[in-house]
């Protein structure tokens, strides 16, 4: 998804890639750090919720998703497309969430511009 020329790393498809990291912004996320269980942990205290771990898994899969599209459907990547493939996915979660969680974590969505 970036013109970097550089390999394609797990670590730069997910974080340190420009578009990965415009489309974090979205979450109104900003990566600073370079090892990744910082980063980890710093996506975690600037999400400071929960459910961390499920926006996590989901917002790596919308990243994901982005690159297979733009590989074998050529279908331009961007961070508004990785942001609204994210909140339908992220619906999903909410439905197989604990009960307790569910209201929290549709709260959370529905306040995410």
């Amino acid at each position: 998804c970036c013109n970097l020329d550089i390999e394609e790393s797990l670590n730069h498809l997910f974080f340190h890639c420009p578009f990965a990291q415009s489309c974090w912004i979205r979450l109104n996320i900003i990566l600073m750090e370079a090892d990744t269980f910082l980063l980890l942990e710093e996506i975690r205290e600037q999400l400071n919720i929960p459910f961390f771990m499920e926006t996590m898994i989901t917002f790596c899969w919308s990243l994901w998703m982005q690159r297979n599209d733009f590989i074998f459907r050529g279908v331009q990547p961007s961070p508004g497309n990785c942001l609204t493939f994210f909140k339908k996915e992220f619906a999903l979660v909410i439905l197989r969430a604990k009960p307790r969680h569910k209201d929290n974590m549709s709260q959370w969505l529905e306040d995410l511009v």
